[in-house]
């Protein structure tokens, strides 16, 4: 622990941190809490134990802060309450939202460019969504879905390189039986990083639709140069 930060004994000095962590208001806190703001001073002030359980309560529910913060006699420095925080709040990205999920479940097929420049070709994926939000692809490849609230994405781990390829695609979309993606990988011949558009399908399609559907490859990929690696490398090199 830094030897700066501050032991935080009480749940009201915890209190009165997140309150100013939070940027939060003496009237705010008393409409939220549906009290007056005078009782909110004292509460900060540790007038004659004013803060009761209930507003512990009340605070945590309309500030979305949990509990554990004043439960935990371990989480008792500035630094642990704003890890915790954090935690928190990067959990909160993601939802369980069941509607979104229902219209994702079952079979799908994956459609884009190959990475390979010398083959105009596309690659097609037969991939499973599960009902646990789990995913897994024909080729064993396996991963997870995370809904957020207006995109959601699909992180998959390659069974064979152990490479991590990232799909992204807008909720709006999926209603219907086609919808675009956005996809970062590693290209299978040269292991570099490759950027493709592409789009999921209900059905099954001849490549020659897909290809049509895609259109020039120029405008839906992107490989990395692997001069732009050389140079990344250089700039290291110059600064050390």
């Amino acid at each position: 622990m830094d030897s700066e930060d501050t032991i935080l004994y009480t749940r009201e000095e915890k209190l009165n941190y997140l309150i100013k962590y939070l940027n939060l208001k003496t009237n705010e806190i008393a409409h939220k809490l549906e009290i007056s703001a005078s009782l909110v001073s004292q509460i900060q002030n540790h007038y004659n134990n004013k803060l009761k359980r209930i507003h512990l309560y009340a605070l945590s529910s309309a500030y979305n802060i949990p509990m554990e913060i004043f439960d935990n006699e371990e989480i008792n420095t500035e630094e642990k309450i704003n890890n915790l925080l954090e935690r928190i709040s990067l959990k909160n990205i993601f939802t369980e939202d069941q509607k979104i999920l229902s219209k994702l479940v079952g079979k799908w097929y994956l459609y884009s460019y190959t990475s390979s420049a010398n083959e105009l070709n596309v690659w097609s994926t037969q991939t499973h969504i599960y009902e646990n939000f789990s995913v897994l692809d024909v080729h064993k490849n396996a991963g997870q879905l995370h809904i957020g609230k207006n995109q959601s994405l699909i992180i998959k781990e390659s069974h064979n390189s152990k490479n991590i390829t990232t799909t992204v695609f807008d909720n709006a979309r999926i209603t219907y039986g086609n919808f675009p993606f956005s996809r970062i990988a590693k290209s299978n011949a040269l292991n570099r990083e490759i950027f493709n558009f592409g789009f999921f399908s209900r059905e099954e399609m001849s490549k020659e639709s897909a290809k049509e559907i895609l259109g020039n490859i120029d405008k839906v990929q992107l490989q990395m140069d692997h001069a732009v690696i050389d140079r990344i490398a250089s700039s290291i090199n110059i600064k050390g």
